[in-house]
């Protein structure tokens, strides 16, 4: 039937993510990158325009949507859900011309053909893995801080190279760290002696005390990794 593009949040978040909307053989899919947030039967969801957006509402849970093209979204919705109606008609049709045939031919010793009356097969609901259910949580908590690919299969597969890096070469590993440390805690405690370099070097964007407490965090990871090794 057709996509479209738009943003989805939940009833009082109001950090959206971009989505996008596909209709189409019955069903409604939300997906966010490349995540499907969910894919119903549209008779089996309830739809329904509010000031906020769109709200859909189905298996309990409730989105807002965000839809720049929301006429084409309700007709697109509403032709939809006028398909079952059309095959209730059809079915009350065939019992209607089945009783008439069985009337007409009732003084007659002849068989009456029976009609078959269509049938509306529903689609099975394709279920999400967990893995997949928390990567989009993940995305909708901190997409705002991190890049998109770090929430996909990509970043589960830099993750686990990073960790098997780190026990192959933990030596090195653990030096990089504590040198690293070393130059952090430097670089915090010079920006708590002068005022004008930290606030050139930090931008505001962190104290030199959080500096300090990074740097000794990176150390002691160094020391652990060293340790461990």
């Amino acid at each position: 039937m057709g996509q479209f593009q738009g943003s989805l949040r939940l009833p009082g978040d109001s950090r959206p993510l971009p989505a996008t909307v596909s209709l189409g053989e019955g069903r409604l899919q939300v997906a966010s990158g490349e995540h499907v947030i969910g894919d119903w039967p549209v008779d089996t969801i309830d739809i329904s325009h509010v000031p906020e957006g769109i709200r859909v509402k189905a298996e309990g849970e409730v989105l807002l949507l965000d839809i720049p093209d929301r006429d084409g979204f309700a007709q697109a919705t509403l032709s939809m859900t006028q398909k079952p109606k059309r095959a209730s008609k059809l079915k009350r049709a065939a019992k209607t011309a089945a009783t008439s045939a069985s009337a007409s031919t009732q003084p007659v010793a002849t068989k009456t053909a029976k009609v078959k009356t269509p049938k509306v097969k529903t689609p099975k609901v394709r279920g999400e893995s967990k893995l997949d259910v928390f990567l989009a949580g993940a995305q909708q908590r901190f997409g705002n801080k991190l890049p998109n690919w770090v929430f996909g299969r990509w970043g589960i597969a830099a993750a686990v190279a990073l960790i098997a890096f780190c026990v192959i070469f933990a030596e090195l590993v653990s030096n990089l760290l504590l040198i690293a440390g070393v130059i952090v805690l430097l670089v915090g405690g010079v920006t708590m002696l002068d005022s004008v370099f930290a606030r050139r070097l930090l931008h505001h964007k962190m104290t030199p005390i959080q500096v300090v407490i990074g740097g000794g965090g990176i150390f002691v990871v160094g020391l652990l990794v060293g340790f461990a090794a």
